[in-house]
């Protein structure tokens, strides 16, 4: 008996796609057919011939991987295959998609990730959330099992490095730490950003990251520099001309494991244990405003295509005390504080 072939298949007589659904053979498309357009008509016509009831949640996640290892990055295939394999680790190979319960999602979540942060538990339950939505979008099932399920709430970051933080920073950090360090500060970049940058990419004050290693592959990241960041770019672009201009003490290119690593150590010297580059990013964002400059330019130069995320996410400034009450202090137009107010004189 012939093997059942897998997935959409090409005949090598004419180059078009094909699939088998019981014993018929169906055209998905041809060879000039978009693949996104193949993969439509392929689980269209599955979803037809397989009751969603037959579907396992393994094969759901199985499929839904091999969408994202074809459209999505690697690092984005990863994150979400690392949260999905441990899901049918949990639930096994044989769980029917319409048996899987928010209460099951919930029950594995705890049991896998209860120790770890609220930000964790969110992530792992957005990946089968997600892949769900994706089976419905292609028509493998009518409707997720999982509507109406809520998701636990990611924890924020209250963490922003001050000057003064920064500065003792600096103190500790040395070579080629101390420079990413520096750069991160001045521009307020992501830090996926800084250790990917090329020197082909730096036009003057300014860092192009083409638009498939920008954050959403939508449209060119740039990243504004001023004369300090300008400075360490320029210099480190000379020493690397190809592939990053990061590189650790041992030339290596920075990784997120050897960032972490050495964020650790500068955590041991400076006792900041919640010390990480992010808080950087933070810093920038939280100083910024502190000078003044609105929420929509802060946003752009920290590549926000909403600039509300500023104001939500980034600013710390409620954690600082000092800052506000002198905001308070400070005339604007008599009716608060000042020598010159109401309150004043009534007094």
């Amino acid at each position: 008996m012939p093997r059942k072939r897998k997935g959409p298949w090409q005949r090598a007589e004419d180059n078009c796609w094909y699939t088998t659904v019981g014993r018929k053979v169906h055209k998905l498309g041809t060879a000039d057919t978009p693949w996104d357009e193949i993969e439509r008509a392929y689980h269209a016509l599955h979803s037809k011939g397989e009751a969603p009831a037959h579907l396992t949640v393994a094969r759901v996640c199985d499929d839904f991987l091999d969408f994202c290892q074809r459209q999505r990055s690697k690092s984005t295939y990863d994150w979400y295959a690392n949260y999905l394999r441990n899901l049918v680790a949990f639930v096994g190979p044989r769980l029917k998609v319409e048996d899987l319960t928010p209460r099951t999602v919930g029950d594995w979540v705890d049991r896998s990730y209860g120790e770890l942060s609220d930000s964790a538990q969110h992530a792992a339950a957005r990946c089968v959330t997600r892949a769900m939505n994706w089976a419905v979008k292609e028509r493998m099932i009518r409707e997720s099992p999982l509507v109406g399920y809520t998701k636990p709430s990611p924890s924020s970051r209250e963490i922003a490095v001050t000057p003064a933080q920064y500065k003792e920073c600096l103190e500790h950090a040395r070579g080629p730490f101390r420079d990413l360090l520096i750069f991160l500060w001045e521009t307020g970049c992501r830090p996926l950003e800084a250790r990917t940058i090329e020197a082909r990419w730096i036009d003057g004050p300014k860092v192009v990251l083409p638009t498939m290693k920008s954050k959403g592959k939508k449209k060119r990241r740039v990243i504004y520099m001023n004369e300090t960041a300008a400075e360490i770019a320029a210099r480190l672009a000379g020493e690397n001309p190809t592939g990053p201009i990061f590189r650790s003490s041992k030339g290596n290119p920075w990784t997120k494991s050897s960032i972490n690593c050495a964020f650790k150590r500068l955590k041991k010297k400076t006792g900041m244990d919640w010390l990480c580059a992010y808080a950087l990013r933070h810093g920038f964002a939280t100083e910024s405003l502190k000078r003044g400059v609105d929420t929509t330019t802060v946003g752009v130069l920290m590549g926000h295509a909403n600039p509300n995320m500023v104001a939500r996410v980034y600013q710390h400034l409620a954690q600082d005390d000092d800052y506000l009450l002198g905001v308070l202090k400070q005339p604007h137009d008599g009716t608060l504080g000042g020598p010159d107010s109401p309150q004043a004189a009534a007094g």
